[in-house]
C-alpha cells in the first residue's frame, strides 16, 4: 500500500493536522516533545486499531476532548484507492469506517495495511520474552494466509475455555474433569496443528529471506534462526498434553502449545540474547523487518508502510545507511522521526522524498529544492 494523504486530530498534543505523503521516504523532524511520534502513533492506530504506547486510547486522546480521529487515503494494490477512518472516544468506544462505509473489523484495516514498526526499542525482538516474536511471526503470517487470523482466534478461545476449566477444579484429582477436558483438550491439538503449520510454512519461507537482509547489512556474526513449537521436542502435542495434565491441574494453566512457541535465535550455538551487543541485536530486529516486508509484498501482494521513530539510535552511521539502502530496495513507504535531517542525507535520492518541520503539534512541509 501507499499512503497519499494523513489527517489526524485530537492524538496527544496534534490538534488538527493534515499531511500529503510523498511515496517513498517521509521524514518528520523536530525537537523532542514536538510531536513526531505521534504522527507515527496515528498511523498505528489505524492500521492496528491501538497505540504502539498504550492499549488504552485513553492517555493517547489530547487533553480536553473527547475523541481522536485519524483519517487516511491510500493506494492498495489489488483495490485501488481507499479511505479509511477511525475515531476513538473516551471511554475506549471505537468506530471504524472503509471507503465511507462503517467497518466493523479491525482485522479488514490491518489486512489492507501491513506495517512495520521500528522503534527505538526494537532490540526487543532479541532480547524479549518469546511473546514478542511470537507476534512477529503471527503478524507476518496473517498477511500471506487469510485463514490463519481465524485458526489462531478460535485457538486461543480453546485455551481460554481449557484454562477456564483447570482453574475450576485446580487442586482436585485429573479424574473428576477427565471427560469435559478431553473435549477442550481435542480441540486444542486440532487448532494448535493447524496454528503450528501455518507459523512453520511462514517462516520456510522468511528464513532465507533474513539471511540476505542480514548479509545486506553486513552483521558479522554467524546467526542460526529455529523454530520451538511451545510443546516438548520428539513428543506430538496431544502427548505432550495427556502428560502434563497433572502439572496443569496445578498451576491452572496449559504449558503445552502454540502459544509457548518461540523463533530461537543462536549465535555458536549459544542465544542471541546473551552474545549480541544492543546494536547488533537492532541489526538483526531491523533484518527481520525488511524480510517480513519482502514475503509480505511477493507473497501476500502488498508493500508495506514502515513506520520507524527516532532514525539512527543505537544505529552506527555505516549500518544506518546500509539499512536504509535495504529499505529502499524492498520499495516500501516510510516514515520517520529524527532530530535532524542529517542522517538521512542522502537516503532515498532515487524516489520520492519530503522533509517535515515538525513543532508544538504543528507539522509543516519543508522545501527541499534548491
Amino acid at each position: 500500500m501507499q499512503l497519499i494523504r494523513l489527517e489526524i486530530s485530537g492524538v496527544r498534543n496534534l490538534s488538527s493536522t493534515s499531511i500529503d505523503c510523498s511515496s517513498g521516504l517521509n521524514l518528520f523532524i523536530g525537537p523532542n516533545g514536538a510531536g513526531k511520534t505521534a504522527i507515527l502513533e496515528a498511523v498505528h492506530l489505524l492500521a492496528r486499531g491501538q497505540s504502539f504506547r498504550s492499549k488504552s486510547a485513553e492517555p493517547v486522546i489530547q487533553h480536553g476532548s473527547d475523541s481522536l480521529m485519524v483519517r487516511a487515503r491510500f493506494d492498495d494494490e489489488h483495490r485501488g484507492l481507499v479511505a479509511a477512518g477511525i475515531i476513538k472516544h473516551r471511554g475506549n468506544r471505537t468506530e471504524l469506517r472503509l471507503n465511507e462505509a462503517p467497518e466493523k473489523r479491525l482485522s479488514e484495516l490491518a489486512r489492507l495495511m501491513p506495517i512495520q514498526l521500528i522503534l527505538p526499542n526494537s532490540s526487543d525482538l532479541v532480547f524479549g520474552p518469546p511473546i514478542e516474536r511470537r507476534r512477529f511471526i503471527d503478524w507476518g503470517t496473517f498477511h500471506v494466509e487469510h485463514a490463519f487470523l481465524e485458526q489462531l482466534r478460535d485457538y486461543q478461545r480453546a485455551l481460554q475455555q481449557r484454562n477456564a476449566l483447570l482453574r475450576l477444579f485446580q487442586g482436585q484429582s485429573t479424574r473428576a474433569l477427565e471427560g469435559e477436558l478431553g473435549v477442550w483438550t481435542r480441540r486444542l491439538v486440532e487448532l494448535g496443528l493447524c496454528v503450528d503449520s501455518a507459523r512453520r510454512v511462514y517462516l520456510s519461507s522468511l528464513v532465507p529471506v533474513i539471511r540476505k537482509k542480514l548479509e545486506a547489512l553486513s552483521l558479522t556474526v554467524n546467526l542460526d534462526l529455529s523454530y520451538r513449537s511451545g510443546w516438548r521436542e520428539g513428543l506430538s502435542l496431544e502427548d505432550s498434553l495427556r502428560d502434563g495434565v497433572a502439572r496443569d491441574v496445578k498451576f491452572g494453566l496449559t504449558h503445552s502449545g502454540p502459544h509457548r512457541g518461540d523463533l530461537r535465535l543462536s549465535v555458536e550455538g549459544d542465544s542471541a540474547a546473551a552474545t549480541l551487543s544492543r546494536g547488533q541485536a537492532k541489526v538483526v530486529a531491523s533484518a527481520l523487518r525488511l524480510a517480513q516486508a519482502e514475503i509480505t509484498n511477493t507473497v501476500g501482494g502488498r508493500r508495506s508502510l514502515f513506520l520507524i521513530d527516532d532514525v539512527g539510535a543505537e544505529l552506527d552511521a555505516a549500518h544506518s545507511e546500509r539499512f536504509f539502502r535495504a529499505l529502499e530496495e524492498t520499495g516500501s513507504q516510510v516514515l520517520a522521526t529524527a532530530t535532524s535531517a542529517t542522517p538521512l542525507s542522502s537516503a532515498f535520492e532515487g524516489r520520492g522524498r519530503q522533509l517535515f518541520h515538525v513543532e508544538r503539534g504543528s507539522c509543516h512541509p519543508i522545501d527541499t529544492r534548491e
